[in-house]
Formats: C-alpha cells, structure tokens, sequence
C-alpha cells in the first residue's frame, strides 16, 4: 500500500489503506504488464558510486542523533520560521533515520511522507512498513513538517471536531447558520493561539524545510516518497529544488492546480460508497446488505432529528455520522467496520459511527489539516459563495456535501491570507514515478493521470482496486516496480496496470 518485470504476473496480497480501521480482508490482485520496451534508467543507478556529501554550508556538523523509538534514531533540524526573514526566529523540524541495515551497498537518502496534511514521517518509519529491499540500501529518513508531532504540533482550543457537533447541511439557512457560527468561533480561538505560526504552516515552507534536512544530512540529492498530501510536498520541492532529487515516487496525487472548494473529492467518496454498497449487497455476512446506502439515509435522518447519545462524549450528530462514514472508505479492508456501525445506528447504538468519527481526527493533526489546506488553496472570501457551492456538491454527493461546507467556511475566514499552490511545470529533475488508484475515494485517479502528462519523462503505475494510496499495501506488481525504480532507477513501461 520484487518486480522483475515478468511479460505476465498473477499477485495475491492482502490489500491495505494507509488509514486502516478494521481488520484485513484478504483479495485477489493481479499483474498486467505490456511487453517492456527500451525505457532508459535515471541517472543513478545501483551499481553507482554514491557522490560525496555536500559539506554543510556554516562548516557545522550534522544533525546530532540519539537512539529513539525502539530502533530509530532521532534529531532536530531548525529551520526559520519565516523564509523570507532567514535570520530571524527558528522553530524545530523533529526527523527519524532507520539507518540502512547494508551501509556498504547504500545509495543514499529516502525521505517520507505519509499524507495529511497532518500525518508524522516520524510515525510512518517507525511503522516500518517499507520493503526489506529498500530499506537494506537506503537510510529511511521520516519527518514532522512544521506544526505536526514533534515539530510543534498545532493543538487549537476548540477541537476540529466543534463544526461537526450539529448538522453542516447545504441548502438549509438554520442549519448553514449554525455551522457558520461554529466555524468562526473555531477560526477565531486558533487564529488567537498560533497567529505569529499560523502564516508560515504552507506546503512550500514544508518544502523549504526539506531542503534544509537535505543540507543538515550532507547529501547532494535525496530521494523522497510521497503519498496522497506528500504528493503536494513532492510536487513543491520538484518545483524548487528539481536538480537535489535522485528519484522521487508520488502515490495518491493532490491535484494542486483545483481550488481548495471542489466537489471532486465529494463525488470520489460517493463513488467509493456506492462500491460500498455493492459488496456488502454480494456478502452475505453484511449486516447491513438488504439496502446499505438505505440504511445510511434512515439513520441520517434519525441523527438529523435528535442527536444519538454516546457514553463519554458528545452525541452522534449528522456531521459526525458523515465523518464517520468517510474515515473507513478510504480502505476497504475497513468496510465491514463500516457495515457493522451502520446496523449498530440503526439500532440506536450511535457510539461505533461516533469511534470512527473521532478515530478520522486523530488519525492526522486535523487543526493542521486546516491550517495547510486553507494556505494551499484558493479559497471563496465570501459565505455566500461558500454556501453555493456546497449546495451544488450536495446534488453531485449527497452523503459528503456537509464537510465541504465546514471546508469551505473554514477557510474562507481563515486567520492567514491564502498562498495557493502552482502546478509543476518545466520540471528539470529525474523522472517521476506515478501511482493511482482507480477507484482511490481520497485523490481520484484522474489527478494521477493529469500530473503523469504534465511531467514528461515520467511514468504512471495504475492499480485497478480500492482504497486510498497503495505502495506497501500488499499488491506484489506495485511493491516491485516501485521498489525497482527507486532501487536501479528503472520506469515501467507505458500503460503498466496492476489489477
């Protein structure tokens, strides 16, 4: 979530989301691979000699690393807070190397990404779950952009979830209302918190601060892997820094050129649902298979009524039950979790949908999430435009148009001006390698397809399945080529599909 480019490869893997919920259900995948043409490797390859690190420039040392978290070994890099005032305050990027277990045969940096915004490199290598292949020829390298985990995590006074505690539905005024106030009142206790950081939390300082890892480590190029928001980190460091790159890997693709209010993704989750539906109807140990999407509908329009009460918390609202369902889409190993919070509302038994819900934010910083996302992108400055939008999604999505309402509000008043993102163009650095799923509810595949024929010289790897991200997710075709290209700097062929 070792290919040797067989003409034809039957696979069987347990497939897996990065965002795993549930327990793993065992599937069927397979390989389907064009015959290989000539396709010339990237410069660097397994049998090269690794170039002499680049001397830090102030003469300093390097990080200084102690042992951590088991195996790992931890250090901080400060970077400035404000890249355009570079002597001014610094703030902490917390980094975790699981050293190459084949220091002789090492080729060099791998840094990762796990998505987000929000989600810990530091936490994606301690997992381990890169192939033995890789990690025996590089130093893994994970990191907590700025305002995550270690690297001064964003902690809000209101929690993420306060837009969410009533009803976000598009197209009725009490209810738009509402969730307006509470958007405004959560903008406003953050803004108060962090309004010196607040500004400086955009995916190109993330960039910027990568770099300066890169620096701080003596290496002259780095490699990096990416998945669904570590695709926009990718992308922004491919943009500025395209030369310090050996080979780079984006699965899950953000398409950085939409505006941040977009039904795309809306329309993606519906789509997921609907598949959602259709395999809980084919398995005859779905508790929810006589109507699944039937089932949601009566239970939204129970939660819409009268909030259910949950021991220990606040009651499953109908936001909370929208995010709640939107948490196990991302991996199907996770729907039969899904089906069995269904039955369980439906029974008046709100507290497995309202566990999902709160599983959702704190699988990733969600005051982070916010506070990138609303930078990232361009966004409305008016509600009204807001409001229009979201009452289009929710004849496009009807099940996910409330949380493009709290987006949309969210960052329409957020306490930070905008810093959209640009698409990558004219890109000067090695080839890319490309991941998308076709069925993918978090970053449609399209997004993989665009960014593939905007980067020449790069290759798309499509997986025909489910779920969100699949490197290292059990699908052998993947894993190979992936680890084939950052191993010897060989692209697969055109077309490769993995199904």
């Amino acid at each position: 979530m070792a290919q040797r480019h067989e003409a034809e490869r039957t696979c069987r893997a347990v497939v897996r989301g990065l965002l795993v919920v549930g327990a793993a259900a065992l599937a069927l995948s397979g390989c389907a691979r064009a015959p290989e043409p000539a396709v010339p490797p990237i410069p660097l390859s397994s049998s090269a000699p690794v170039a002499a690190p680049t001397p830090r420039p102030d003469g300093g040392p390097g990080p200084a690393f102690t042992p951590c978290r088991g195996d790992l070994e931890c250090a901080t890099v400060p970077v400035p807070v404000d890249y355009a005032n570079p002597t001014g305050p610094t703030t902490p990027i917390a980094i975790a190397r699981r050293p190459t277990a084949n220091p002789a045969a090492k080729l060099g940096v791998l840094l990762v990404n796990p998505g987000g915004p929000g989600g810990s490199g530091i936490e994606l290598v301690q997992a381990g779950v890169l192939p033995r292949e890789v990690t025996d020829r590089f130093d893994v390298i994970g990191f907590d952009p700025r305002g995550v985990g270690d690297s001064t995590g964003l902690q809000c006074p209101l929690g993420p979830e306060t837009p969410y505690l009533a009803d976000p539905d598009p197209g009725d005024p009490a209810d738009e209302a509402a969730t307006n106030d509470a958007v405004d009142r959560y903008d406003a206790a953050c803004g108060q918190r962090y309004r010196d950081l607040l500004p400086h939390l955009g995916t190109r300082n993330v960039a910027r601060d990568m770099d300066r890892i890169r620096e701080a480590l003596g290496e002259e190029r780095i490699n990096y892997l990416g998945f669904s928001y570590g695709t926009s980190i990718g992308q922004t460091y491919a943009q500025l820094f395209p030369t310090r790159l050996r080979a780079i890997v984006l699965d899950g693709v953000v398409d950085v050129t939409k505006p941040g209010l977009d039904s795309a993704q809306a329309e993606s989750f519906e789509n997921s649902l609907r598949q959602f539906d259709a395999a809980c109807r084919a398995d005859p140990t779905c508790p929810v298979r006589a109507d699944p999407i039937g089932t949601l509908d009566r239970v939204r329009a129970r939660v819409t009524a009268a909030p259910l009460p949950v021991a220990g918390t606040s009651p499953l609202s109908a936001g909370l039950l929208e995010i709640g369902v939107v948490y196990p889409l991302y991996s199907q190993d996770s729907w039969p979790q899904l089906a069995q919070a269904l039955a369980a509302a439906d029974r008046g038994d709100g507290a497995p949908m309202r566990s999902l819900a709160t599983a959702y934010f704190r699988g990733s910083n969600s005051d982070t999430y916010n506070a990138v996302t609303c930078l990232d992108n361009a966004w409305p400055t008016e509600d009204e435009q807001v409001l229009a939008a979201a009452r289009v999604t929710e004849s496009r999505a009807p099940h996910f148009s409330g949380n493009v309402l709290v987006s949309g509000l969210t960052c329409s008043d957020w306490p930070a001006p905008q810093q959209p993102l640009t698409p990558l163009e004219n890109y000067a650095g090695p080839p890319m390698l490309i991941l998308g799923t076709t069925n993918d509810p978090a970053t449609p595949y399209q997004n993989s397809v665009a960014l593939s024929q905007r980067v020449p010289g790069s290759a798309l790897l499509t997986y025909r399945g489910e779920g969100h991200t699949v490197y290292t997710n059990g699908v052998p075709c993947v894993d190979d080529t992936v680890n084939r290209y950052l191993l010897d700097g060989v692209l697969p062929p055109p077309n490769t599909t993995c199904q």
